[in-house]
């Protein structure tokens, strides 16, 4: 992620149509669309929440998958507030899914040596550093060796089990660094679903060059009209469900833009359904979730292409893909 938006984060740390149930198959292709948050482990606030119910407010009930960190509840002071704040965000129909930064806090509390560099934001030994003393949030998730990773997401898995919401086999790596080492980790511990796939030139838009360059390692061909695919991983494929648009690195426009073009790809092909999946960030909502509603705001009030949408958790975009996807050969 560029740095002039994480270092907005730290500086905060420091101061729709109606959705349908995915396992009905369209009888005509569909934009199906999966509105995504991560929650970064870095800090739960009142104006963030409060960003997510006003977005929610545009979306007439679409569902929301929450990609969240455990990280909130490993700090030296760890978030009184975080259990209930995660249980209360998740509506009914939402997904709850797993978000891995490497927290030193993290690190800690699945009983393994914390690992201080790389940052994927620099490539340097510096990490963010924020007010509550926890650092890792920009540290290379390749850091870490297989089993310290099952390690991160067991332990990832058992804190966010508090808040009572079921937990589903859908990851999100931090940095958008879906390594073959992360992919394993996450495969060996039960997870089908991946979505970090980035256009990394949707980063680099933004100034930012040590990130971009490591995503193009790890995701050269993905576009913003990328569809889902399978990776290989040791244990049997994962699905993996490409990112299309982060608000925080686009604008209100761009992501019309990417509607605009998914419609075009239905006129093409009209049985094939085409795949959406949008983000933003709860540390950053405050400031950049507005893009993705004025952008939904357009595109619905635009009759061809509000027509076509059907809103699904990722869970439930992950069942339509498989139904049109062939498995590779084990």
């Amino acid at each position: 992620m560029p740095n002039t938006i994480w270092a907005s984060l730290a500086a905060i740390v420091l101061a729709g149509c109606s959705s349908s149930p995915a396992s009905q198959a369209p009888t005509e292709g569909r934009i199906v669309v999966a509105l995504t948050i991560d929650w970064e482990g870095a800090q739960i606030s009142r104006d963030g929440l409060d960003a997510v119910d006003t977005l929610r407010k545009g979306l007439d009930g679409a569902p929301i998958t929450h990609f969240v960190s455990a990280a909130y509840f490993t700090k030296a002071r760890p978030d009184a507030t975080a259990v209930t704040a995660i249980a209360e965000a998740v509506h009914p129909g939402d997904e709850l899914a797993l978000h891995l930064h490497a927290w030193r806090s993290l690190a800690k509390a699945s009983g393994i040596e914390p690992r201080l560099s790389p940052s994927f934001l620099t490539g340097t030994d510096e990490l963010l550093e924020f007010e509550d003393g926890d650092v890792g949030f920009d540290l290379d998730l390749d850091a870490y060796s297989v089993p310290e990773l099952r390690a991160l997401v067991r332990t990832s898995r058992r804190l966010l089990a508090q808040t009572g919401v079921p937990i589903s086999k859908t990851f999100r790596a931090g940095g958008y660094l879906s390594t073959p080492k992360v992919l394993q980790a996450i495969r060996d511990e039960g997870y089908t679903v991946d979505s970090g796939a980035i256009d990394y030139r949707q980063l680099g838009a933004l100034g930012d060059d040590f990130l971009p360059t490591r995503i193009k390692e790890l995701w050269p061909k993905v576009g913003t009209d990328s569809q889902p695919f399978f990776v290989d991983a040791p244990g049997g494929p994962l699905l993996e469900l490409p990112i299309a648009a982060v608000s925080d690195y686009v604008t209100a426009p761009d992501i019309v833009g990417i509607f605009e073009a998914a419609h075009a790809q239905l006129q093409k092909a009209p049985g094939r359904d085409v795949f959406v999946v949008l983000g933003f960030h709860l540390e950053t909502a405050a400031e950049f979730a507005g893009r993705l509603g004025e952008a939904m705001g357009k595109v619905r009030a635009r009759h061809e292409l509000a027509t076509r949408l059907q809103f699904t958790t990722m869970e439930g975009a992950a069942e339509l893909a498989r139904s049109a996807l062939t498995p590779p050969p084990n």
